[in-house]
């Protein structure tokens, strides 16, 4: 229904120029004075009895000099300005029907309506801003709607009245719950019927038979297409409803006739065409997700319209499916952006394992036939061969780091093992006080150089020591004869206590059956330093 903002009275009532149009400019009152409106008697009667008496107060006549209701009515009625008193009296009755009610309900009021009622917190301030709103019909449409009868009906209809009342309450009971539940037809079907049987009721009874169904009428309608043709005349009828609910005519039941006749046509449209956005955008949905995409948001908002619409609430369900089918459409946009960016960046991985001499034929064709379905438009097959490509690419380079890991373990395993096996040489040609400077700088080198991560660097340093080592194997072999150092003839396997032990020239042995090396000869000690000194 549009925003709804409180707004100030004006003097001549929110509704005086509906009034005006209802006057018969050829028309004169039995004096011969000004038009009267049409049915301005009719449309007080409606009025109970307190706001009538404000009414005639406020227009300088005192309802004490009448004896009855109708009398007030009559002298109200042929006041000098009819549509003034039309005007005042359908505020009056909106204040009239709020005044009964709760600050709470009003507060609830004004939400459903859209009324601002921010900073009000006397009842009386807001009693004023919602029966000022621009659209205070609708208010007292449904006020009027809920008001149960003020009068035994006995008194009213006669005692020998015909007329099932219970039934006609019953009916009216149905019409409110089927519109709180937002049941519209069957609220329409409810309202109609009471109506027909409640031709010769009060005038509430009627006022609230047709409010119900003008506001059933005014929810069918609401979610329709304002473009739509049958949703542009039902709302012209419907409009014509309201003008006659306002003023009072409502002996014509041809009106609610047609208005329940095109509010059901627009609304049955309106349901199709949301019916047909369920489909397109679970179709949309399912796109996405063939893409790719994640599409768990965009699913949860389209089952929520779906519910929706199962309960009849087109607005909502549209709503819904087209927020569903925005996030489809987001989510689809971002997958192919995706797509489309990792074409490089997979391009990149293969590079990379290239680079570290990784077989990358497979990747690259999957790659160029990635490059292909990109360009014809199929991303979901292009996402999948990507990945395939990524995959494979970084496998490749995976393997690569592990080989390089592997041999620079090795390596590293192969310097500390020169080294390890220089040192006994060392400490053996030192005892014999050979000079050995030169490969201990090469393999505190090789030891510092390692210690920084540079196996290779730290291999080539062990190998130099290596090497020199060897030239002081012929220096250490000639020591030995000099100084009567022979090779054993056998010996006991330090580790697994065998006796098939082999012995070699330069100073190592090794086990047949554990395959433990050991030095044989090693530095000599103290006493030997001493008998080698008083032989020489």
């Amino acid at each position: 229904m549009g925003s709804r903002i409180a707004s100030t009275v004006p003097a001549d009532g929110c509704l005086s120029r509906r009034a005006q149009r209802l006057s018969r400019p050829g028309e004169l009152d039995a004096e011969g004075g000004p038009p009267t409106p049409r049915a301005l008697q009719d449309a007080l009667a409606g009025l109970p009895d307190e706001v009538v008496r404000n009414l005639a107060r406020a227009h300088g006549i005192d309802p004490a000099l009448y004896a009855t209701r109708v009398s007030i009515i009559t002298a109200i009625s042929e006041h000098a300005d009819p549509a003034v008193i039309l005007a005042d009296a359908d505020h009056r009755r909106v204040v009239y029907r709020l005044e009964r009610l709760r600050p709470r309900q009003l507060r609830e009021i004004g939400d459903r309506h859209r009324v601002s009622l921010l900073g009000l917190k006397r009842k009386s301030d807001l009693v004023d801003a919602l029966a000022g709103a621009p659209h205070s019909k609708e208010i007292l449409m449904e006020l009027e709607a809920k008001a149960p009868a003020e009068r035994d009906p006995g008194l009213i209809l006669g005692r020998a009245s015909d007329v099932d009342f219970e039934r006609v309450e019953e009916l009216l009971d149905q019409a409110r719950k089927r519109f709180q539940e937002r049941r519209f037809e069957a609220a329409l079907t409810a309202a109609q019927e009471a109506s027909r049987i409640a031709e010769r009721t009060t005038e509430q009874l009627r006022r609230a038979s047709w409010s119900y169904a003008i506001l059933a009428a005014q929810g069918l309608l609401e979610p329709c297409d304002p473009t739509d043709e049958k949703a542009a005349n039902a709302r012209a009828l419907l409009e014509r409803a309201q003008d006659a609910f306002f003023h009072g005519e409502l002996g014509d039941d041809a009106v609610l006739r047609d208005l329940v006749g095109a509010a059901e046509q627009a609304h049955a449209r309106e349901a199709e065409r949301v019916r047909d956005l369920l489909a397109l955008t679970r179709d949309a949905i399912r796109e996405a997700a063939n893409l790719g995409a994640s599409v768990a948001l965009a699913e949860e908002v389209w089952k929520r319209g779906a519910d929706f619409l199962d309960r009849d609430r087109l607005a909502a369900s549209r709503e819904s499916f087209v927020d569903a089918a925005q996030r489809a459409d987001e989510s689809r946009r971002r997958r192919i952006r995706e797509v489309e960016e990792s074409v490089e960046s997979v391009s990149d991985h293969i590079v990379l394992a290239r680079n570290v001499g990784a077989d990358m034929k497979e990747a690259e064709e999957l790659h160029a036939a990635a490059r292909g379905a990109v360009a014809a438009g199929e991303h979901g097959h292009a996402g999948n061969l990507l990945k395939q490509a990524e995959r494979l690419a970084m496998k490749g380079q995976q393997r690569q780091i592990e080989r390089a890991i592997q041999l620079r373990a090795a390596q590293v395993e192969k310097a500390q093992s020169i080294i390890d096996a220089c040192e006994p040489v060392l400490k053996e040609a030192e005892s014999y006080d050979l000079s050995t400077a030169d490969v201990r700088t090469l393999l505190r080198q090789a030891q510092d150089v390692l210690a920084k991560g540079d196996y290779l660097a730290g291999l080539t340093f062990a190998r130099n020591a290596e090497e020199a080592a060897r030239h002081l194997e012929g220096q250490i072999d000639e020591e030995r004869q000099h100084r009567g150092i022979l090779k054993p003839e056998s010996g006991i396997c330090g580790v697994c206590r065998s006796r098939r032990v082999t012995f070699e020239e330069d100073g190592w042995g090794r086990c047949a059956d554990c395959g433990a090396t050991f030095r044989w000869r090693g530095p000599l000690g103290v006493w030997e330093r001493l008998r080698s000194l008083l032989v020489t």
